[in-house]
């Protein structure tokens, strides 16, 4: 009986050191203590290691449709040239002969000077 009365007070001893804040020991930093009570397999630790994370969720996202995008296509106008204005030939005269009373080539030679005659429209 005594044996189960010194476990006992030898218990609750354990108990109230763990209750006791650690800035209550200022010599010795701080005071770690575990207690276990139970029966079965003992393990001290996390169910698994404290540097053990899961794996982030993988996210299958389709890849996006390549964009293509053509240069523009410049096609250059054929030049239209304005056209020239006619040069100003030979003017176009009638020469009449008035000895002959005829035009020329109909009247090939004539003794008086040549008439300028300007060409009427047919």
């Amino acid at each position: 009986m005594k044996k189960t009365a010194t476990v006992a007070l030898l218990g609750v001893a354990l108990l109230l050191v763990a209750a006791v804040p650690s800035h209550a020991f200022p010599h010795h930093g701080f005071v770690r203590t575990r207690v276990f009570v139970g029966v079965g397999p003992v393990w001290w630790g996390a169910p698994y290691p404290y540097w053990y994370y899961p794996p982030p969720p993988v996210y299958v996202v389709p890849a996006p449709t390549p964009v293509v995008v053509e240069p523009p296509v410049y096609t250059q106008q054929p030049q239209v040239m304005a056209p020239a204005p006619p040069a100003p030939g030979p003017q176009n005269f009638w020469y009449y002969c008035p000895s002959a009373q005829g035009y020329y080539p109909s009247v090939p030679n004539c003794n008086e000077p040549w008439v300028k005659v300007a060409p009427r429209p047919q």
